[in-house]
């Protein structure tokens, strides 16, 4: 710009002087020689005149030119960035209407262009948004079924490369390694292996594509997975193929079965306990009755030794006999049929039952929430058949009701009545008596049932309307209650991108792969202050990902940070975070390293991302992580894109592309506003050639911005 308005300003200052050069030239012919010699005497003799001539033309010209490039040329260069926003990046942008006429009527004729071209695009797009609404249906149908499967569930490319997991899966494969701080993150484009022992995988991999040669359809591979923390997951592997039976990825089913190992290996021990326990006892009794055969003419005082020892012997067998019965009982109470079902479901089956059993009419009721339950179903029903006769005998019971009510992991099952209310001592009768038999032969009787389920039963006095009641107390099926919470907070389920079983993932020339192949992690800091070097310290972390130029909102990383020192009231008054915030908080040395695992094998962005980094560097002695990762700065790539746009706040870059800032000066808030305007400028950087991260790494530095942000 500074060249365009040098030339222009030669050019007025040099015309004038040419003009006059000119019509000096045509007028001599017609001027005598006597009056040329005055004419060339008066600037030697009157110098004054003339120089304020040459200076009053300079002035003009100089004003010429800068008025020109102020009220066209910067113009001009600001429209033209606008211009490209426009077409590439925010339809909704508009030029400003400021500056000359003309330069107002060009940005309102591209404005008025820009709106003609939105109409269309929005009739073309609702157009498209009609024919895509089946797949769309479809799409959503998927996701949520997924998302309410009590299985982990993942599909993943050849490579390995997740492409849809639902909440359980994440559930299972993140909850345990990050209780023993080895957490892995699972996500779209990260790879199963960081989760699965590649060993076990290749191999289930390798039967697959044998039986899949052999012409097997129907494929399925069993496999034990062992996870930090004691966990152990049943998976079992299906191959995913195209309409030529190609392969191209699979699926994996994950399910926690820790506690169903766990039996089993308690009841190996029982059963080794009953072999090897009593193999010793055996054999002494053996070696004695032997003997005493062996020699009838023993004498008495030898007889009674062995006799005595064969009664020690067998009183000893005895004794573990019954303390292994009493262990298999227990054993057998933790694994009743139990099956998980609605609470709705219960009390309407109780209902039902006691209807058409007892003849009684019970009023059931339930709330509309979801309350799931891990129930022996029968042992609960024959339960409240008992007590609804017992009462109805006692206590004169009339106008019973059942009212499923849920507090915190607990479920109430009150059994209210109208009539004399029952005291506890009863109700300890009641709890001693058979109201069933299990499939094993067993009489159980009303607290064995409860104990069974981990519950406990007790009475009421009368409640404020009169009625006595007795309340069951069962625990919450934890599994399912955790499968549909997950599910409510993912609002049906996780993203997933079934493009990428076309492509790999797995970029192995980073600097010059195409930007929008990528995956980055986009993060952002909040500090003490803003001086890494001179002791601020970070005191929250907020990350999101990008994967197949898609911002993932759901994986996210955001978290606090308690830093060595107290936060500054300055500092608080930007970010609203307080040392009570961060009391009770992990430290650096716990969150970076978890980070430093979330933005594994991705580009790093930030919105001036040197600050960040260099918090990062400065911690790398005492986190014993160093993050080498290429970076990316919107800040800088603002300055390549748009270098003529004076306001390159966060705020500003935001309306010029956009996006939607939300949460401003919180970690992650700023992070994900990050992320929307670094996709808002890919296009825009391909259109001035700037395609790769080598070509986006080198146009950053040239900016004249980047001399100014190191710290």
């Amino acid at each position: 710009m500074l060249g365009k308005a040098v030339v222009l300003f030669l050019a007025v200052a040099v015309s004038p002087f040419a003009a006059i050069m000119v019509t000096a030239f045509l007028l001599t012919e017609e001027i005598p020689a006597d009056r040329l010699a005055f004419l060339a005497a008066l600037p030697a003799s009157h110098p004054g005149p003339f120089a304020l001539g040459l200076f009053v033309i300079v002035a003009l010209a100089w004003a010429i030119a800068a008025l020109v490039t102020y009220a066209y040329l910067a113009p001009l260069r600001s429209i033209a960035e606008g211009t490209r926003v426009i077409a590439l990046s925010n339809r909704r942008h508009r030029l400003s209407d400021e500056g000359s006429r003309e330069m107002r009527e060009v940005a309102s004729s591209i404005n008025a262009l820009a709106d003609r071209f939105l109409a269309v695009e929005a009739d073309v797009m609702g157009r498209i948004q009609e024919a895509r609404q089946a797949l769309e249906e479809e799409r959503n149908t998927l996701s949520a079924l997924v998302a309410k499967l009590t299985q982990g569930v993942l599909v993943c490319n050849p490579e390995g490369r997740i492409l849809l997991y639902n909440p359980r899966a994440q559930k299972l494969l993140e909850a345990e390694a990050r209780a023993t701080g080895a957490a892995d993150w699972v996500g779209l484009g990260r790879s199963i292996e960081s989760f699965i022992d590649e060993t076990q995988l290749a191999h289930a991999l390798e039967h697959i594509h044998h039986r899949l040669a052999a012409g097997d359809a129907a494929v399925l591979v069993p496999f034990v997975v062992q996870r930090p923390g004691g966990q152990t997951l049943s998976a079992h592997v299906v191959p995913v193929l195209d309409n030529d039976r190609r392969f191209r990825g699979y699926i994996l089913t994950l399910e926690d079965i820790t506690q169903r190992a766990g039996v089993d290996a308690r009841r190996t021990t029982l059963l080794q306990t009953l072999t090897e326990g009593q193999r010793s006892a055996i054999a002494s009794i053996r070696a004695a009755v032997e003997t005493i055969l062996t020699f009838p003419d023993m004498d008495e005082d030898g007889r009674q030794q062995f006799l005595g020892a064969i009664r020690d012997e067998a009183v000893k067998m005895s004794g573990r006999l019954d303390a292994l019965e009493v262990e298999y009982a227990e054993e057998l109470k933790t694994h009743l049929p139990f099956q998980e079902m609605l609470g709705s479901e219960l009390v309407a089956a109780i209902g039902r039952s006691v209807r058409e059993t007892g003849g009684v009419d019970l009023e059931v009721d339930a709330p509309l929430d979801p309350i799931w339950l891990r129930v022996d179903t029968l042992a609960i029903e024959r339960s409240v058949l008992f007590l609804v006769s017992q009462l109805s005998q006692a206590c004169s019971a009339s106008a019973l009701s059942l009212t499923l009510e849920q507090r915190g992991g607990l479920v109430g099952l009150a059994l209210s009545w109208s009539g004399a209310p029952l005291h506890g001592e009863a109700l300890k009768r009641w709890g001693l008596r058979n109201v069933m038999t299990d499939r094993h032969g067993t009489s159980l009787n009303l607290f064995e049932v409860i104990e069974r389920h981990g519950g406990a039963i007790w009475a009421h006095p009368p409640a404020i309307d009169g009625r006595p009641f007795v309340r069951i107390v069962l625990p919450v099926s934890e599994g399912r209650q955790a499968a549909d919470r997950d599910a409510a907070e993912a609002g049906y389920g996780h993203d997933f991108d079934f493009r990428l079983f076309e492509e790999t993932t797995q970029v192995v020339d980073r600097m010059n792969a195409p930007l929008s192949k990528l995956s980055y992690t986009v993060i952002d800091t909040e500090t003490t202050g803003l001086d890494p070097r001179g002791g601020d310290e970070i005191i929250a972390i907020g990350a999101v990902r990008i994967v197949n130029g898609r911002l993932l909102r759901r994986e996210i990383f955001d978290s606090l940070v308690k830093p060595k020192k107290p936060i500054p009231e300055a500092s608080r008054a930007i970010h609203n975070i307080s040392n009570e915030m961060v009391r009770g908080m992990p430290p650096i040395t716990e969150v970076l390293p978890a980070l430093h695992r979330f933005v594994e094998d991705t580009v790093i962005v930030g919105h001036n991302v040197d600050f960040d980094m260099c918090f990062f560097a400065l911690a790398a002695d005492e986190t014993g992580v160093l993050f080498d990762h290429h970076t990316l700065d919107t800040l800088l790539l603002e300055h390549a894109i748009h270098a003529n746009q004076e306001d390159k706040s966060l705020e500003a870059i935001a309306r010029r592309l956009g996006v939607g800032v939300t949460a401003r000066h919180s970690a992650l808030g700023d992070a994900v506003t990050a992320a929307e305007i670094f996709l808002g400028m890919i296009p825009l950087l391909e259109e001035r050639g700037i395609r790769t991260l080598a070509e986006a790494k080198a146009a950053s530095a040239a900016t004249p911005a980047a001399r100014h942000h190191q710290y």
